[in-house]
Formats: C-alpha cells, sequence, structure tokens
C-alpha cells in the first residue's frame, strides 16, 4: 500500500467512531497496521482547502447536531471535484440520532431510512444482527462470503433526473435477506413492516469523486466478536471500502481468461498500436466501462432489434393460407393437347428419347376435362420447393414414381423438371 494515504475522521459533531474509544480498538489498530496516514476533524469542515489535504474521510453519523450548511457545501464540493468519502450511519436513522446527514447525502443520490433492520431466519443470536450471505460483484465485495450488519438502519436510493444521472451513479451492492423486516418511524410513530432485498451497503460516483455507506457503527466494535469488526467477513469489506475510496484500483484488476472472436481481436490490437495504450486490456476496459454507464440504454437498443428479429422470423414461418379449390383452378391457365405436343416434342429433339402421350386424340379437350386433368394433377402426392433444381434427379424421379408421371429412364435433370412443371401448370 502506498505511504501517503491520510485518512481524516469527523471529530466534530459528537461522533461515537474515535480513535480513542475502546469500544473500537481492533479498528483502529487496523487504521495503523495498514499504513494509512489518520487525523482528526475537530474544526468541522469549514475550508475546502483543509479538508481536501485528506484522501479520505471517515464521517459516523452525527449526533444530536446538524451540519451546517457551509459545511455540507463544502464536502459536496470535495467529493465532486474528487475527494472520497465514508459516511456511516445508525439504527434509527436521521430521527433517532437527531441530525440532517440527508441534506448531505441527498447530493450523492441517497439517503438513511428512519429504521432498524431484523431478520427473522438469517442472523446471529438476535434477529436485529442479520446474517448477510448476498452480494452484487464489486471491488467492495470481493473475497466477502457472510457478514453481520448488527443494529443497522438501511438506505434508499433516490431518483434521479436525467440531467443528474450523468455524474451520479448510485450502487446498491449489498441488500438484506428474503426475511428481513423493520421497525420504522413513519412521522408519527414507529410500525413494523417486511422489507425484503432491502439496500445496506452502497456506493455512489459523484462527478470525479466517491462515496460508500452504510448504516451501522458496530461493525467497528471490539466488543461483540459475534457481530463487530472481527465477526465473519466484517474486517475484510472494511478493508475493501477504503481502498477502493483512497486507491485508483479503476486500472487494478484480476487475471481472467476469456474468448474473443478474432476479427474483434485483431481490431482491437490495431487501436493499441494505432493510440500507443499499454495493453488490449485498456480496450476491453474501456468498453465495459461504457457498456456499465450506459446498460439501460444500450439493453433498450439490443431488445429492439431482437424484437423486429423475432417478428420477421414469425412472418417467414407463417404460412400463407391456400385459396380455396376453385379459387387456385380459375388461375391456372387452360391447356390444349397442342400445347403438350409441342412441348414434349421439343423435349424429344433435345434428348432423343421418344415419350409417350398421355393425352390423346386429334380434338381439343373441353375446358371440363382440363379442368379435371388438372383437378387430378394438383392433389399430387409430396410437396416440392418453390425451385425444381435445388432437387436431386433420383429426388425428382422418386417424386414422379410416387406421382405416376411417366419419364424415360433416361431423361435428363432438366426434361425431369419440364414435365414436373407442365403437369403442375407451371410452364
Amino acid at each position: 500500500m502506498k505511504n501517503d494515504i491520510t485518512v481524516g475522521l469527523d471529530y466534530s459533531h459528537n461522533n461515537m467512531l474515535t480513535l480513542e474509544a475502546s469500544s473500537y480498538a481492533d479498528f483502529t489498530q487496523f487504521l495503523f497496521t495498514s499504513a494509512y496516514k489518520l487525523g482528526k476533524i475537530e474544526a468541522g469542515f469549514y475550508s475546502l482547502d483543509k479538508v481536501k489535504n485528506y484522501n479520505a474521510i471517515i464521517m459516523s453519523i452525527p449526533k444530536n447536531i446538524n451540519l451546517d450548511p457551509r459545511e455540507i457545501e463544502v464536502l459536496e464540493e470535495y467529493v465532486r471535484t474528487g475527494g472520497s468519502l465514508l459516511i456511516v450511519g445508525s439504527r434509527g436513522g436521521e430521527h433517532t440520532n437527531r441530525t440532517n446527514i440527508n441534506e448531505l447525502t441527498k447530493f450523492f443520490g441517497f439517503e438513511f431510512i428512519n429504521d432498524e433492520i431484523n431478520d427473522s431466519v438469517n442472523y446471529v443470536n438476535l434477529q436485529k444482527r442479520p446474517l448477510i450471505l448476498n452480494f452484487k460483484p464489486h471491488y467492495i465485495t470481493e473475497n466477502i462470503k457472510k457478514i453481520v450488519l448488527s443494529s443497522a438502519c438501511s438506505l434508499g436510493t433516490l431518483k434521479l433526473t436525467k440531467e443528474e444521472e450523468k455524474n451520479v451513479k448510485v450502487e446498491v451492492i449489498v441488500r438484506g435477506g428474503l426475511n428481513c423486516w423493520r421497525n420504522r418511524f413513519d412521522g408519527k410513530q414507529w410500525v413494523e413492516e417486511d422489507c425484503p432485498k432491502v439496500p445496506m451497503v452502497l456506493t455512489s460516483e459523484y462527478h470525479n469523486g466517491q462515496v460508500a455507506a452504510f448504516g451501522t457503527l458496530s461493525i467497528f466494535s471490539s466488543l461483540g466478536r459475534e457481530y463487530g469488526f472481527s465477526a465473519f467477513d466484517n474486517d475484510i469489506i472494511i478493508a475493501n471500502i477504503l481502498r477502493w475510496l483512497t486507491l485508483d484500483v479503476s486500472y487494478e484488476g484480476k487475471v481472467i481468461t476469456i474468448d474473443i472472436q478474432r476479427d474483434l481481436f485483431h481490431w482491437g490490437d490495431s487501436i493499441v498500436k494505432q493510440k500507443r495504450w499499454n495493453n488490449l486490456s485498456d480496450v476491453i476496459n474501456v468498453s465495459l466501462k461504457y457498456f456499465k454507464d450506459n446498460y439501460k440504454t444500450i439493453m433498450k437498443e439490443l431488445e429492439t432489434v431482437q424484437h423486429d428479429r423475432y417478428q420477421r422470423k414469425q412472418v417467414k414461418k407463417t404460412k400463407i393460407k391456400e385459396p380455396e379449390e376453385e379459387e387456385v383452378l380459375s388461375l391456372l391457365p387452360k391447356r390444349k393437347k397442342e400445347d403438350l405436343d409441342s412441348i414434349i416434342s421439343a423435349i424429344e429433339n433435345i434428348s432423343g428419347e421418344k415419350y409417350e402421350r398421355t393425352i390423346t386424340g386429334d380434338t381439343e379437350h373441353s375446358s371440363e376435362e382440363i379442368e379435371e386433368t388438372i383437378r387430378v394433377n394438383t392433389n399430387l402426392i409430396g410437396d416440392l420447393p418453390e425451385d425444381l433444381n435445388t432437387l436431386t434427379v433420383k429426388e425428382l424421379k422418386k417424386y414422379c414414381s410416387k406421382n405416376n408421371i411417366n419419364i424415360p429412364s433416361a431423361a435428363r435433370k432438366a426434361d425431369i423438371i419440364k414435365i414436373i412443371q407442365y403437369i403442375l401448370g407451371a410452364d
């Protein structure tokens, strides 16, 4: 770890999380052994220049005191210009702690809820100590399997305008289980209600800075081994949060193996050489970052394309309803004996074979006779493709055999097709 990372702790708002408190001795020891330079902020947040001396600031929820409007203004600008902030709430949120912390957090797209979270199934000794087992993939949740968040309030995400969404990206990375319930102050009284998958830990990328937040001080405690700093993976998630806030983790990564289409690989490799990037990983990370930042828009476009493609497929698959038999007959051309003689004679000249006439007589057939011949021939056995050339000679002969169509044994493919087309009235 870099040895020039300075972390400031807020001491100016009756904060309970302090370096001297014996109840947080394990956390304090962790800070020192991790080589962070520590500072106490005792004069409040009135000077942006002084606040900027810290790579990150840890603010536990103020107790029985409000943040001054000027302090809120300074902290907002500190984060906006690249600072990092960890805000730690406590059970009951603003109401129980009698403060106005949400006046600050609203800039970052979230708020602390006036409640205390319980779990009726997964908990450690008491239901107010919910055991969390499911985590969203994130740098902060890496290597985390279980944490316990005792006496915690939940967090709520705020609805942002499209303009605000350009500079504020809130991500809930830890949620309560399906059996969570809470005591919530509704403005008049405390009420019990179910709250499955309630947000418990979140991050906010605000302009050039970043914020992490959760709703319990007990996670830092040295007094309760079953729910405090040393319980399960509580110490790991705190370490991950501080690393995420203080290090440039956007350029750190895990080595993975992925399959890339050959053409995309060569294109990406050419970009690396042209733009003098370090390696192809830079291109992939930029692409994934863009996809993440524009996920909703991209997925909506993809869904539209897929829907249109599906509709076109369905149209192709849908069979055109055949008209009634009489309508088909009315559209078929009327054939005469001379037509058949002319076609067969032409085929005989080309092939050198003599074909047997299936229609005899010197006189023209009546329209009724012709229609009857066509009626019989249109009830043939087996389906044919639109382009008969796609069939082999063997397949064509098999079709003729099934439908009693006489053809010479040495007939060529083109001759057989012409005979079939004539029988079908297509030639």
